[in-house]
């Protein structure tokens, strides 16, 4: 695609090309990944009956009040931006966990149903604002209002893509093998977010000569 139109596409100056297509990348990945792994939830879900289902949302409604208060101290005491690629990689983690158990021949097992339904829900709720929390640090307000249209575009994206990818990947590497589907798209979302800030930080060093050129 030639650059005038990307540009033209993303609304990004020829500096912040790269930065916001690496988020658009990241926003893609990582909604792929949930979008990948919700149809799994569901059906766990299912089996286990409308009066489960209302419990497991009390039991992530729970969660959450559990681990925001630890998320906040996390990040008092580490910068978000080397915080979140190490967030995301236990998440990646935790998938690898539950394909071993999924291997082990545990998928009806009623625990590992509930722990996966929790997590699940858990990672949505986290995983999309840990991605706009990361976004505000890179991205200043100038930027934000240009950039974020393109980048939800890329969250969107991949929404979509997920289900359609669940029904190709399910054929061939069947339910347990789409955690590691998702464990895949995580690691790119990890990718695409050092090298979006890699890129933004870039940016900031070749501008500072000039502002400093300016000052003086």
């Amino acid at each position: 695609m030639p650059l005038p139109l990307l540009q033209r596409l993303t609304r990004a100056t020829p500096r912040e090309t790269t930065a916001s297509l690496w988020a658009f990348v990241f926003f893609f990945a990582l909604l792929a990944g949930y979008y990948v792994l919700r149809p799994i939830r569901d059906e766990m879900a299912i089996e286990g009956g409308q009066r489960a289902l209302s419990r497991l949302f009390t039991l992530v409604f729970v969660s959450m009040l559990v681990l925001a208060p630890v998320f906040g101290a996390l990040t008092a005491r580490f910068p978000r931006k080397r915080l979140l690629p190490w967030l995301y990689a236990f998440f990646v983690l935790d998938l690898m966990l539950f394909w071993w158990a999924f291997r082990a021949g545990n998928t009806q097992s009623p625990p590992v149903a509930k722990t996966f339904f929790v997590w699940v829900s858990v990672f949505n709720l986290f995983a999309v604002s840990l991605f706009w929390s990361f976004m505000a640090d890179i991205f200043d307000t100038a930027q934000a209002k240009r950039l974020y249209g393109f980048i939800a575009a890329g969250g969107t994206a991949g929404a979509l893509a997920g289900p359609s990818l669940t029904a190709i990947f399910v054929v061939l590497v069947g339910v347990k093998g789409m955690v590691l589907v998702s464990a895949a798209f995580l690691v790119l979302a990890i990718i695409a977010m050092i090298a979006s800030n890699t890129a933004m930080a870039m940016m900031a060093r070749a501008l500072t000569p000039n502002t400093t050129m300016k000052t003086g």
